[in-house]
């Protein structure tokens, strides 16, 4: 048994897959449950143990009951850091999640000072002066500002966490960041003797994330995208000995997509224009027509080698005329259900490789299907692996976060797993 080197409570599916597939790369293995481990719950040999969570869009009291039940059980497992896990987008509901559950975290392991760093470099999500950048532009002007659940109006960091009730963050500038762990530490332990709960450091290079993860060693404590998370895993050194690869199923395939983020309607268009794929309407489904049903007639008309794509993904005007319709709470939670009955229509249909797109999508899929714990093979892109299912029948997965991946990323990761290629 490897000892835990770090537990996370990641706040979505996807995020925590995005999270493990970084870490992975140094050469540890990660495992990834979902929902909080029952007492007792088995746990594959691992130096990194995830558990998400779907708390980034429920009530914050919800969201802190169950992180820190998350926290719980990573501690009873031995997980010798604790880290919580959020977007790199920083998003959250109005009332705000990421900060309730911070406090709460900090006052569990009695830590008065905890960075905050959603910098992902890799997928352009930087930080300057305390300010999220997409790319090139703040975070409230980038097209996620139009999220359909959490939309990000707001880019400085500290005072999104001012909105949420959080204790006071103050700013690790660039400049600190440049001096190495040597300036980072001495610039942290300032902010906690003024009186800080919080440590936004700016992050604009993957360098500057390795420079943070030797200044939060020692830290009972961590928050942060899956960016930092990485760096601390490359912090980590050579893991002892080599791991046996994880291989993934080579059977038949398909494809969910939930997601409406211009990245997936991309690769929806991408995938659809040479492969057969069927548009699954929510407004027809809120109407009270059998979607599934015709979506499983589709699926069973085609041959074995064929990897169909069923689809929700619709366009931000098209989103907008369904919640007009149907209302924007009951239009997500049918988005859900439609979208975790397809995945286990997929199953049923005899595919033995799912790529689901979509955080909520993911989590409904995984919910649906029963599956308890992944472990994580192959990366298709930064922050998207390819995840094997823990049990007598592996079920290969991917779980992609709406805006990653390259336009043609399914008909990639379906090649990279299919046994003639």
């Amino acid at each position: 048994m490897t000892r835990i080197r770090l537990g996370v409570v990641a706040d979505d599916v996807t995020g925590a897959t995005d999270l493990a597939g970084l870490v992975a790369r140094s050469g540890r293995r990660a495992v990834q449950v979902f929902g909080v481990p029952a007492p007792g719950q088995p746990v594959p040999d691992c130096d990194v143990l995830v558990v998400a969570l779907k708390s980034r869009s429920i009530p914050a009291a919800e969201a802190v009951e169950q992180s820190l039940a998350a926290a719980a059980a990573l501690s009873d497992a031995g997980a010798e850091q604790l880290y919580f896990k959020y977007c790199s987008t920083f998003d959250s509901t109005p009332r705000g999640n990421i900060g309730p559950v911070l406090d709460a975290l900090a006052d569990r392991v009695g830590q008065d000072l905890v960075v905050v760093s959603p910098a992902a470099p890799v997928n352009g999500r930087t930080i300057y002066s305390g300010h999220l950048f997409v790319g090139d532009v703040l975070l409230e002007n980038s097209p996620l500002r139009h999220h359909p659940i959490n939309p990000m109006t707001r880019s400085d960091l500290r005072v999104l966490l001012e909105e949420q009730g959080a204790g006071r963050a103050g700013l690790v500038p660039l400049s600190a960041v440049a001096g190495g762990a040597d300036a980072v530490r001495p610039a942290l332990e300032d902010l906690e003797a003024d009186g800080r709960a919080y440590a936004v450091v700016d992050a604009v290079a993957e360098g500057d994330l390795d420079v943070l993860a030797r200044a939060v060693r020692d830290a009972p404590l961590v928050s942060g995208a899956a960016g930092l998370a990485a760096a601390m895993g490359r912090d980590w050194g050579a893991p002892d000995g080599e791991r046996e690869p994880v291989v993934v199923p080579s059977g038949r395939a398909g494809i969910v997509s939930g997601s409406c983020s211009a990245r997936t309607q991309e690769q929806v268009a991408a995938y659809a224009a040479d492969h057969p794929s069927r548009y699954i309407d929510l407004a027809r489904a809120a109407r009270g027509v059998d979607v599934v049903a015709e979506a499983r007639d589709f699926v069973a008309s085609l041959g074995p080698d064929e990897a169909p794509l069923l689809y929700t993904t619709a366009d931000d005007r098209t989103v907008r005329a369904i919640q007009d319709e149907v209302g924007v709470d009951r239009a997500a939670a049918l988005g859900e259900r439609i979208n975790g009955e397809l995945a286990a229509l997929l199953v049923d249909q005899g595919c033995e490789r799912v790529i689901l797109a979509g955080g909520e999508t993911s989590g409904a899929a995984v919910e649906v299907l029963g599956i308890e714990s992944v472990t994580i093979g192959p990366e298709v892109a930064p922050g998207v692996p390819w995840v094997v299912t823990n049990g007598e029948k592996p079920l290969g997965l991917v779980l992609k976060s709406g805006n990653f991946g390259e336009p043609d990323m399914f008909a990639a990761a379906l090649a990279m797993t299919d046994p003639l290629s």
